[in-house]
């Protein structure tokens, strides 16, 4: 089983190559949407040693707790995920563990979901895209598939890792260029290596290393533990610097002629290195791995680093770690699938109130609130299957549109699911930050003949205009007297200019962050310049939008209310329900539904969709109940489940 260890040392410098070249965009767009929330890491065996590295890098970056858990550690708790983001890491992405993670994961519906696997059409990556909001960058390197230890999916997990946060937060520090460089600066690596394996030699012959390193080795340090227990090569402690000082050095007092002392450490944290190895009784061998670099470029190269000492360890104790032989018991024990009896799957009713209560579905048992909020659901969703609906209203990005989908417009499925609205005979409105290019998508996927029965309310309500109706929205070149101080202190803001691109229309200042990472500090300045100014201040999913007092997505709502007869419902849709999301007017009436952020009114803006389904996944499933009556109008099949 698995390959020679030192076959799959041989070809690290490959895969560095590859992950400091391969393009990461996607990685950098997941890494910067996460930015604004803390980070669970999840990753198991060799995974895990990445998954820590991303929580470290997480919270380097973004100030953020960030903690790296294991699949059970995941499952079995209850961290509220709703708030947070996760990421899972697999170096193939089929082991049952993992599998079960992303199913858990799904249910608890974090804030955003990373998966990050090395291999392609894996299993998990598979399950992973069948939820559009999940981020899944598709980073298959030409050969990742190690022997029985993570090695060459473990070096390419950190390089792409601390190339995604280092560009996504624009570090100024830089992944060297040459292999060679992480480890010396002018000696060729291999002669680095040889000389490392010599100065740890004495190390192996003790039955316990003590494993001493810095912050910036902590991730190397623990996988070199986890290398040595999975491989048999030998027992591991390990410590930081100051930890080991608050008594663990005393193993070292009872057990010295059995124990050796291996110190990892960049440059910058040497002082304390050595004057905790200076006091070390001489009798016990000490073995230091000076890291010429420091930052984030140090946690790889002490990766590198330590990857090469266990071979060397195992070749001292006759056992390759590529193939060290997998007793019968363990590969049944690996093959359990004992975590899927940890996760039972919940209602709708259940998974709608845990989403209002922004808690995890197995809090709900032991509120005092509880029976108030099934009340509750059950009146709004009773409200729902009673009503006839003359007209549909939706919200436009985020809603129809998805973020990657932003500048194509609304897919087929979307386009027909609308079409079948409009051919029986329903009122289709459409509430939108936007201007002319939600009109030009809107034409371009709805039939010609069905225009006059859409209606855009275009610039949050502020422009309302039927879809056939090219004048709308207008184009004035000015803004309106309420909105022009505000542009003006804008345009001349020093961050907001440099962090932010703004978009002015008559009744409407649009504010774009360049990326998520920025978008809260943006976020924070207009929403003062704006209160300052007697000004609104909403956020969309890929804007803030600066209004006049009075102008809202209700414009919209009662203009097309106003169409319809009396006893007629209009049911509304959008992602932003909670304030100071733009749909939360569009959402403050008893017909209406989330496809993400709910608001905590017992009596409006439900999201009733299946658990993990966001965004335009969501809204199809919305749509997909409606059924068109004969008589007129239209029907929501509440507590159906929509058609795949």
């Amino acid at each position: 089983m698995g390959k020679p260890y030192a076959t799959e040392l041989s070809r690290l410098s490959d895969t560095y190559a590859w992950a400091l070249e391969v393009p990461i965009e996607s990685l950098v767009s997941a890494v910067s949407a996460s930015s604004q929330v803390p980070l669970l890491a999840v990753g198991s065996g060799g995974s895990f040693s990445a998954a820590h590295l991303a929580s470290a890098l997480h919270q380097h970056y973004t100030g953020m707790v960030s903690k790296a858990v294991t699949p059970l550690e995941l499952v079995s708790s209850f961290i509220r995920l709703r708030s947070l983001s996760t990421m899972i890491l697999s170096a193939s992405g089929s082991n049952a563990d993992i599998m079960s993670v992303m199913e858990n994961v799904i249910s608890r519906e974090p804030r955003r979901c990373t998966v990050l696997c090395l291999k392609k059409e894996s299993t998990l990556s598979q399950l992973a895209k069948s939820y559009r909001f999940v981020d899944v960058p598709e980073l298959i390197p030409p050969s990742c598939k190690d022997g029985f230890l993570a090695t060459n999916s473990l070096l390419a997990f950190a390089v792409l890792l601390v190339r995604a946060y280092n560009r996504a937060f624009s570090s100024k520090e830089e992944v060297p260029r040459n292999f060679d460089s992480l480890l010396v600066n002018s000696q060729a690596i291999s002669d680095y290596i040889k000389d490392l394996r010599a100065h740890c030699d004495p190390l192996w012959a003790r039955e316990t290393l003590v494993v001493l390193y810095g912050p910036t080795a902590a991730t190397a340090a623990l996988d070199m533990e986890s290398k040595f227990s999975e491989a048999a090569i030998g027992n591991i402690q390990l410590a930081d610097f100051r930890n080991f000082a608050h008594g663990r050095h005393h193993w070292l007092a009872k057990h010295a002629e059995e124990s050796g002392v291996l110190a990892i450490y960049a440059k910058d944290e040497r002082c304390l290195a050595e004057k905790t190895l200076r006091l070390i009784p001489s009798t016990i061998p000490v073995a230091r791995i000076d890291l010429p670099t420091v930052g984030t470029t140090g946690c790889i190269a002490a990766l590198v680093a330590i990857l090469h000492l266990v071979g060397a360890a195992g070749e001292r104790h006759g056992i390759d770690p590529g193939r060290p032989g997998v007793p019968t018991f363990g590969r049944r024990i690996y093959g359990l699938r004992a975590l899927r009896a940890l996760h039972t799957t919940p209602s709708e009713g259940e998974i709608a109130i845990a989403r209002k209560l922004i808690c995890d579905v197995r809090e709900l048992k032991d509120r005092q609130d509880l029976t108030f909020w099934r009340g509750a659901y059950q009146r709004f969703v009773d409200g729902l299957a009673k009503a006839t609906f003359g007209a549909v209203l939706l919200d436009y990005d985020g809603t129809l549109c998805d973020e990657q989908d932003r500048f194509s417009g609304p897919s087929d499925e979307v386009a027909s699911e609308l079409t079948r609205m409009l051919q029986g005979g329903i009122v289709l409105g459409i509430a939108t930050g936007r201007g002319n290019s939600a009109r030009i998508d809107l034409q371009r996927v709805l039939p010609k003949q069905a225009w006059d029965n859409v209606y855009l309310g275009c610039h949050n309500g502020s422009d309302i205009g039927r879809l056939s109706e090219d004048r709308h929205p207008d184009h004035p070149e000015t803004l309106s007297d309420s909105l022009k101080p505000t542009m003006d202190g804008l345009s001349k803001h020093p961050v907001i200019s440099r962090f932010a691109k703004c978009k002015p229309s008559r009744n409407q200042i649009s504010v774009r962050p360049s990326s998520a990472a920025d978008g809260e500090l943006v976020w924070r300045l207009v929403q003062q310049l704006a209160q300052t100014n007697g000004l609104v201040a909403l956020r969309s999913s890929h804007s803030i939008d600066v209004l006049p007092h009075g102008v809202s997505k209700c414009l919209l709502v009662n203009h097309i209310r106003g169409l319809l007869r009396k006893g007629i419902g209009v049911l509304s849709i959008g992602d932003k329900g909670q304030w100071p999301g733009n749909d939360y007017d569009l959402l403050n009436a008893p017909h209406s539904l989330s496809v993400d952020e709910v608001s905590a009114d017992p009596d409006t803006c439900w999201n009733l969709a299946p658990p993990g389904h966001r965004g335009v996944q969501a809204t199809l499933d919305y749509l997909h109940r409606l059924s068109i009556l004969p008589s007129g109008g239209a029907r929501l099949l509440v507590g159906v489940r929509s058609r795949e």
